[in-house]
């Protein structure tokens, strides 16, 4: 199959909406400030455990805690994870400087 194009058919970009770079606020999304803790919450149904958040939310005042699931923030999930991951390296060193040397 074969398209045959004229050389005068141009491509208006006049006619193109104009780029717009303000968020889209109609599909309730709200923007992670901080996340500032974790828990890990045990579901009775079906007794698994799950992580939520202590998360910071720009534009209110009070933190409150979500589940991961609901989270669209990667970033910030992994800066904080790797965060918790050294402070526990951190307390483990601390925790042996406690104990006597031989």
């Amino acid at each position: 199959m074969e398209l045959d194009l004229e050389d005068d058919d141009d491509f208006d970009a006049a006619l193109l909406p104009e780029d717009s770079w303000e968020p889209d606020n109609s599909n309730d999304e709200y923007e992670v400030e901080k996340i500032q803790d974790l828990r890990w919450v045990k579901r009775t149904r079906t007794a698994k455990r799950t992580r939520e958040y202590l998360v910071k939310w720009k534009g209110y005042d009070d933190p409150d805690w979500t589940p991961v699931s609901q989270l669209s923030c990667g970033a910030l999930l992994y800066e904080f994870n790797q965060g918790a991951k050294a402070r526990a390296r951190f307390q483990a060193m601390q925790a042996g400087d406690d104990h006597p040397r031989l």
